[in-house]
């Protein structure tokens, strides 16, 4: 029976293994369109190529909302971005005309170049079709979240086989440039290019609610980021005791700060931390000097810059709990239906998850039928516990992107 190289190999015409079916100064598609959390375990992956092969040219689709994440990234030629925020809008307003025009501009832009290999790191029906669009005989699938490709996405690229169903996906992702290039060196290396506009954003955000700024001496206490937010509601612990764990740091001395993306769903879901705001302005004017809402007013980059800034950041199963842990920021994600072994924060010793060890788990269920036990039931206390053995932990590399 063929293996899958062997069959890459038939349908290519080439004659030669890995390495040799990218020619010099030759291009590579990457296709991942987001989430954040997707974005940051394939960029190991893409350096991974890069360092390997300098000379290839590696294109990037990628959805508006995390496109910020590739700007200026070094390794990356061109981004081709696919504004879907736009589009869901046209949809809404019943603007079908205009949202087809902006599908049928990402395919132009998608099918302008021909490639040396198009590699899908999503796996679903909307990468697959990408990839099956792009000009290139030489198109790889990863085994990505669930073991392998969905929704039909198998059906436009090879995909690599998981011998290991316990590898974290950024390891799932490494199958795929060794399919491609061979053994090549692999490191959990991870870069996001801040500029010189996001920390001058980030200053005056900072300024505003009366914390300085970054270059300002540390008379301020040390701060600590919630992001008390999920895009699964089972994956979300319970406000009240990420509230309780703020209250036992704000207690302690550290400053507090929340960070979202600003929807009114997420200040709704906010109403037990204005309540406690409100109640103590009068008896504990100090506390409201020391908690403070970043919701909505800085960039995923500039929520990257500010997180360098932190001691640690404390968050439910999600993009900015993944983009913490890749800055080399202490990093405790509070896991429930999700698996911490596969999608666990991946930047260790800084990095690391809390959870129970419930039979149900991990489901990788958006519903539970029992309330969602792996949440409510794990305690303030135990939270607490893991922050503070963390911030325990030395970082080397939390001065890098001073």
């Amino acid at each position: 029976m063929d293996t899958i190289m062997e069959t890459v190999i038939k349908n290519s015409g080439s004659s030669t293994r890995r390495s040799g079916k990218i020619p010099v100064g030759g291009a590579v598609l990457i296709v991942l369109l987001g989430r954040i959390g997707d974005v940051i375990f394939t960029l190991p992956s893409v350096i991974a190529i890069k360092n390997a092969r300098p000379d290839i040219e590696i294109d990037w689709i990628i959805e508006d909302r995390c496109a910020d994440l590739l700007l200026d990234h070094p390794v990356i030629s061109h981004r081709i971005v696919f504004h879907r925020s736009e589009y869901q809008s046209l949809v809404k307003k019943k603007k079908y005309r205009e949202a087809f025009c902006l599908l049928r501009d990402l395919v132009r832009r998608v099918r302008k170049k021909k490639y040396d290999a198009v590699l899908d790191f999503q796996g679903l029906l909307k990468s697959g079709v990408l990839t099956g669009l792009a000009r290139s005989s030489l198109k790889l699938g990863s085994p990505s979240t669930y073991g392998r490709m969905r929704e039909g996405a198998a059906l436009f690229s090879l995909q690599v086989p998981l011998s290991d169903p316990g590898l974290h996906l950024i390891d799932r992702h490494a199958l795929v440039v060794r399919e491609l290039l061979g053994d090549v060196p692999f490191t959990r290396e991870f870069f996001l290019a801040f500029s010189e506009e996001d920390r001058i954003k980030v200053d005056d955000v900072l300024s505003h609610k009366g914390w300085g700024n970054m270059n300002s001496p540390t008379g301020l206490s040390p701060l600590i980021l919630l992001h008390p937010f999920a895009s699964w509601e089972t994956r979300q612990w319970p406000m009240a005791s990420f509230l309780e764990t703020a209250i036992y740091f704000l207690k302690k001395g550290y400053r507090i700060g929340i960070i979202g993306g600003g929807e009114k769903s997420q200040w709704d879901l906010l109403a037990p931390f204005r309540e406690y705001l409100e109640k103590t302005e009068k008896t504990e004017p100090d506390i409201t000097t020391r908690m403070k809402f970043f919701l909505g007013e800085l960039s995923l980059r500039g929520t990257g810059l500010l997180m360098t800034r932190s001691e640690l950041v404390i968050a439910d199963d999600s993009g900015p709990m993944h983009l913490a842990s890749a800055l080399g920021v202490r990093t405790l994600g509070i896991f429930g239906p999700t698996d911490p072994v596969r999608l666990g924060p991946s930047y260790p010793p800084g990095s690391r998850s809390v959870h129970l060890d419930l039979l149900c788990q991990p489901c990788m269920k958006r519903r539970c039928p029992i309330g969602t036990l792996c949440m409510t039931n794990l305690s303030p206390e135990n939270v607490i516990r893991e922050a503070e053995d963390l911030l325990s932990v030395p970082l080397a590399k939390q001065d890098r992107y001073d």
